[in-house]
């Protein structure tokens, strides 16, 4: 009796449906957990860079001085897609060098 009920043409619709339930729900999730995963690296890593712009506003520096910097070696940006971005502890390291060799202190 068994094997007739699992061969039945019922039996492999159901099973066919149940199948695919549950492949949709694991797709599902897994996507759902991928963009958790997206967010929350895009989250670190926007936190840990800075943008050029915002390195110029910080050091309160204009365009021109900035490349002058790059050039210099002063500043060192990694590009992304052509973009150039800093590390947040390496720019606050500078900042904070600059704020003691303008009070006459170490630089």
């Amino acid at each position: 009796m068994k094997n007739k009920r699992k061969n039945s043409k019922e039996y492999m619709k159901w099973r066919a449906r149940t199948t695919a339930k549950i492949l949709l729900t694991r797709k599902a999730v897994y996507q759902e957990i991928w963009g958790l995963l997206r967010e929350r690296a895009s989250a670190e890593v926007d936190a840990q860079l800075l943008s050029a712009q915002d390195v110029q506003a910080l050091f309160k520096i204009g365009h021109s001085t900035y490349y002058r910097w790059i050039a210099s070696g002063w500043l060192n940006p990694t590009r992304i897609h052509g973009r150039h971005y800093f590390q947040k502890q390496e720019i606050m390291a500078l900042l904070e060098k600059r704020r003691y060799r303008s009070r006459g202190g170490l630089g």
